[in-house]
């Protein structure tokens, strides 16, 4: 209805993580629906300490605490990668709308615990923060390869690649049985792509890794999808090569890149769709300046006031097919 007011809800952050200031408290100050109210951590000094920076009213004493603070509305889970999972069901079954980050499940055991979670649980909402989802430029891409404007889309190639910083030392990107390497950490940004894109229904996997990371972990990650229709989508992740992220979109007519798609996570930036032929590199589509996390923030307060419909189907779905993707991996290696 025109003119109706938004809910204002009062929110809780589990984990004091380096992901918690740009993707919950800076944007916080831009999504007026959204205060953070309180915050929890395991080590409670970094809690303390962001509290302090953000002007946190109160650092509960534990996790379990935060979740039963009857004041707040909505947790946002800022954990290791292994803890995800675990606390969001907490989380749901304390009554609480839930953001939590990516990836929302490692395993498709803890995936399915999620979907009974949330089934059970009367009128609270699961969110992964998967921030790219957030933005037009993809479904301005689906539109475009839907149109057929220039002729069939035949492969899609993405790089995101990431240097790890001291190896990721003293990081769970570095455990194995955290969640560790380039593939959980960097593979679901283009799952979600490829999802609003394509679809994930595809016939074939490939993948391959070295697995010569910290623990075991792989630090450089190729895998690749083909789909009955002829597509064919390929990924390269990696903690040790220098920084890209991109897709590359070949079509019939025209090569499409969206040349940095991460951009918008560190502030308010441009994105842009440009052509990328010899002859042709120029730009198709130009966005305004956004941040995804702001983006976010505010598709979260819309699913708490049931404005938007939540993604878990589809969170699930991609949880599925990277365990999939990384076992084709893990048995490639065993036969080499």
């Amino acid at each position: 209805m025109a003119g109706e007011e938004q809910r204002s809800y009062r929110l809780g952050i589990l984990g004091a993580s380096n992901i918690a200031a740009p993707a919950m408290l800076e944007p916080a100050a831009y999504a007026g629906a959204v205060n953070v109210a309180a915050i929890a951590n395991r080590t409670a000094a970094k809690a303390l300490v962001l509290a302090e920076a953000y002007g946190i009213p109160y650092v509960a004493s534990s996790l379990d605490e935060l979740l039963e603070m009857k004041e707040l509305d909505a947790v946002y889970i800022a954990l290791s990668n292994e803890l995800h999972s675990e606390w969001a069901v907490k989380a749901l079954e304390a009554g609480k709308h839930v953001l939590v980050e990516k990836p929302i499940a490692l395993t498709i055991e803890e995936a399915e615990c999620l979907r009974k979670a949330s089934v059970q649980t009367t009128g609270a909402k699961l969110e992964e923060g998967l921030m790219i989802a957030h933005h037009p430029w993809q479904q301005a891409l689906k539109s475009i390869a839907e149109s057929g404007r220039f002729g069939q889309l035949r492969r899609i190639k993405t790089r995101i690649t990431v240097p790890a910083k001291d190896r990721h030392a003293g990081n769970y990107r570095s455990v194995k049985a955290k969640g560790g390497g380039a593939f959980a950490d960097l593979g679901c940004y283009w799952l979600q792509f490829l999802q609003v894109l394509a679809g994930l229904e595809a016939n074939d996997i490939s993948a391959q890794s070295g697995f010569d990371g910290p623990d075991g972990c792989d630090w450089t990650f190729q895998a690749a999808l083909r789909y009955e229709c002829g597509l064919e989508a390929e990924c390269l992740t990696s903690f040790e090569m220098p920084f890209r992220a991109s897709h590359t979109l070949y079509f019939d007519q025209t090569v499409l890149t969206v040349p940095d798609f991460f951009r918008p996570v560190k502030g308010f930036y441009k994105i842009k769709i440009r052509h990328d032929l010899p002859d042709n590199r120029s730009t198709l589509l130009e966005f305004e300046p956004m941040n995804y996390y702001v983006n976010q923030l505010e598709a979260f307060a819309e699913i708490m006031d049931g404005k938007q419909n939540v993604n878990l189907e589809s969170a699930l779905q991609r949880v599925k097919l990277q365990s999939e993707i990384m076992a084709a991996a893990q048995q490639r290696q065993i036969y080499l």
